[in-house]
């Protein structure tokens, strides 16, 4: 992966929180951007919503949007940031699912560094090694 495709990523999701921040929101603000295998670059915000179990994630948000935008979608790097600060966050357990479900085991994802200074780009594959599918017998 070229490393200014990294760059391009992190930085559309963080311009995007910069943007979106509220500093007396009740809500924290997350943004995810996305690189599909086309070349085109989404971004999406999570939607907080007084019940949490309709809540959408920053990551699904993304997806949706290059979903209605191109036929045959496929992902091919995502990025996740948080906050004020614009932090890199990992994507959570359903959104990984997501993912998956949209890209190959190789999509890559941007996530933070083990030892929280920079950040390292892995595999959902790897993030996600048994993936839920439905091959029941």
């Amino acid at each position: 992966m070229e490393q200014e495709h990294v760059k391009q990523v992190i930085q559309a999701a963080r311009d995007l929180i910069k943007k979106r921040y509220q500093k007396d929101g009740h809500h924290f603000v997350v943004a995810a951007a996305l690189l599909t295998q086309n070349g085109h670059l989404y971004t999406g915000l999570n939607l907080g919503t007084t019940q949490p179990s309709v809540a959408m994630c920053a990551e699904t948000s993304a997806i949706a949007h290059a979903v209605m935008a191109e036929e045959d979608m496929k992902i091919k790097l995502i990025a996740v940031a948080r906050d004020k600060e614009a932090y890199l966050v990992s994507p959570c357990g359903r959104c990984r699912e997501f993912i998956a479900d949209y890209g190959d085991e190789n999509t890559l994802v941007v996530v933070p560094a083990d030892n929280a200074q920079g950040y390292d780009v892995r595999k959902i594959g790897d993030l996600l090694p048994v993936k839920y599918e439905k091959k029941c017998q």
